[in-house]
């Protein structure tokens, strides 16, 4: 259904439907996972994995050259299927624990440059190091999903300050506490402090915009927070609870 008309449709799967992901996952399933595992890693000399969720995917090569030939091929492969890849989100980046050795080698420059990163499942992945001074991957919010979120909390706050502040502020509770259970991952405790922050200044100046007179000042507004508190940013994945099955991935 588009604008209201219902098409009738004899191929394909309908957008949003309920069928559609598994549909498409059984689909990728042949047409990239057994093909990867099967044919594209057992001829690969260096180490090579991929991860996938839905119709984004990531694949790692230890080998650039074997990147580089993936690469090229696996337009080919999408094709034969009737698939597409989309080549604006699509690159070959050099990341891991030698990429800043690889900047160094090709730029000639003592430091180098830092490796790149990259987008995956609302999250930037970046090279970095842990406490213990080894290299680790490392991921926090992107930047375009921070914004995209914080838009829509914007938004519904407008959209709802009309509530009693009791009932706005559980909802925008539950709100929250469904953003850091997603976001809530190790590492990123920064950025969902700098989410919190900001979704209070959007509710501190739509409270105030009930009527003409000011409700709040930063003073008192404190005070209502702990009357009515919100859920504080915290950590729910712990990703080190999950190296063991995974290995070098994470």
């Amino acid at each position: 259904m588009e604008e209201g008309i219902k098409y009738d449709t004899t191929e394909g799967t309908p957008q949003g439907g309920l069928a559609s992901p598994i549909l498409a996952n059984i689909y990728l399933h042949y047409v990239i996972d057994l093909w990867f595992e099967k044919c594209v890693r057992k001829r690969c000399r260096g180490a090579a994995f991929m991860v996938r969720y839905a119709d984004d995917n990531v694949f790692c090569f230890e080998n650039e050259v074997e990147a580089i030939a993936f690469y090229n091929v696996l337009p080919q492969r999408l094709n034969k299927f009737g698939l597409e890849m989309s080549t604006e989100k699509s690159k070959i980046i050099a990341f891991g624990r030698n990429a800043r050795k690889k900047d160094d080698d090709d730029n000639d420059v003592a430091g180098g440059s830092k490796p790149e990163t990259f987008d995956f499942l609302g999250f930037k992945h970046y090279c970095s190091k842990g406490r213990n001074g080894e290299f680790r991957v490392k991921r926090k919010t992107s930047s375009k999903k921070f914004r995209a979120s914080l838009l829509r909390f914007k938004l519904w706050i407008q959209e709802n300050r009309h509530m009693l502040t009791e009932m706005l502020m559980k909802k925008l509770g539950r709100k929250l506490q469904g953003y850091y259970q997603y976001y809530g991952i190790t590492d990123n405790l920064t950025m969902l402090r700098r989410f919190f922050d900001e979704v209070k200044r959007h509710l501190f100046k739509n409270l105030n915009r009930r009527s003409q007179r000011r409700s709040h000042n930063w003073d008192n507004f404190p005070k209502l927070l702990v009357k009515h508190p919100l859920p504080r940013p915290k950590i729910y994945v712990n990703i080190f609870e999950f190296r063991k099955s995974t290995g070098h991935i994470m």
